[in-house]
């Protein structure tokens, strides 16, 4: 017997995820927002100007999409290693010192992990204009290849 109580959370996300492409498909949700959000994103990012040769926009746009989705999963693998290289360095230095203060590990990986998130807070004027930039190129070239 079914029991829909039973169903995780990685169920019931593909339910919904099935009802809401259903929806769509049949036309009872309509998603007509998405191209304006596309346009404001290019707009904001001032990557809109990337792909200006009158023969050779929509090559360069499907191109682009393609080293974006065959590089994008391993470019945020390494970032997520990465990450965790970090975290695993910081832990390994400041395990003994927390041993030695008497502050328990739990403790003590809270107030890294909220230091990095404070760190990338108060340095995102570096790295935000590089990542919009980014998403602006894709949607920039996700709205040359629509015909």
């Amino acid at each position: 017997m079914l029991s829909l109580s039973s169903w995780g959370w990685g169920r019931w996300s593909l339910l919904l995820l099935g009802v809401l492409i259903l929806a769509t498909y049949l036309g009872v949700l309509w998603l007509g927002g998405v191209q304006g959000a596309l346009q404001w994103l290019e707009a904001k990012s001032g990557a809109g100007d990337t792909f200006q040769r009158p023969g050779a926009v929509r090559g360069e746009g499907f191109f682009v999409l393609l080293a974006f989705m065959l590089l994008g999963p391993v470019a945020a693998l390494v970032a997520l290693l990465l990450g965790l290289f970090v975290l695993v360095v910081l832990a390994g230095t400041l395990a003994p010192v927390g041993r030695l203060l008497g502050v328990p590990n739990w403790i003590l990986m809270t107030l890294v992990v909220g230091g990095l998130g404070g760190l990338a807070y108060l340095e995102g004027e570096v790295w935000i204009p590089w990542g919009l930039w980014m998403v602006g190129l894709v949607a920039s070239a996700f709205l040359s290849v629509l015909p």
